[in-house]
């Protein structure tokens, strides 16, 4: 086989799993990564069991490879454009703007994946659940480094408490997509207000950049 055919074999594979994994991710982002299984994918996607098999493997395989694809857009969309911004009060504001917009956008059906997938796994132990975990940790690692890098360059008052105020905006997300997906939008935009409020309250000074303060309805 020569290398053209290779990589022409290796761009139909390519497209074939990004077309299965997009209707793995329609139905996990409402029913849950237990609502896919190979043969209703299969039907869905209009292609065949062998297929998916020989691209995933098994089951647990498709639901793994679909949790990590909906967080590779999770992380385009909300982390790395927070990320980029200059400095880490700017970072810390941006991440919880681009959070309350991707759930209010209905990127997903579902809003807040890892949320969503948090609890359905959260008494299944196994490969799933330790997925998820490792994404959660890396997820509550990295806001606290942004809080912290925030407090070494002044921006924060040297008391903010690390641990409790990024556990406070965590819990204002998980509160928060609970009232998006049951149309309570007055509660959702609350959290969102409180979630940059609460960050401002520790502020040495005012950030530069975007400021947006929704109102609550």
């Amino acid at each position: 086989m020569t290398t053209e055919e290779t990589d022409g074999r290796r761009l139909r594979g390519d497209r074939s799993r990004a077309h299965i994994l997009d209707h793995a991710i329609a139905i996990a982002s409402v029913e849950g990564l237990e609502g896919i299984t190979i043969g209703r994918l299969a039907t869905e996607a209009g292609v065949s069991k062998g297929n998916i098999t020989v691209l995933f493997g098994d089951k647990e395989s498709l639901q793994i490879a679909t949790f990590l694809r909906v967080m590779e857009r999770f992380r385009e969309a909300v982390v790395l454009p927070a990320a980029a911004r200059r400095t880490p009060l700017d970072r810390l504001l941006a991440w919880i703007d681009n959070w309350f917009d991707f759930v209010e956008a209905r990127v997903l059906p579902g809003g807040c994946f890892l949320n969503a997938v948090s609890s359905e796994y959260r008494a299944r132990p196994g490969k799933i659940r330790d997925t998820i975990n490792s994404y959660r940790h890396a997820g509550l690692a990295r806001l606290r480094e942004w809080i912290e890098a925030a407090k070494e360059a002044g921006q924060l008052l040297p008391d903010t408490d690390v641990q409790a105020l990024a556990f406070s905006l965590l819990a204002y997300q998980t509160s928060a997509n609970v009232a998006s997906l049951m149309g309570d939008d007055a509660l959702f935009k609350t959290a969102r207000l409180l979630s940059r409020q609460r960050v401002l309250a520790q502020a040495v000074a005012a950030p530069r950049g975007r400021r947006r303060k929704p109102a609550i309805a």
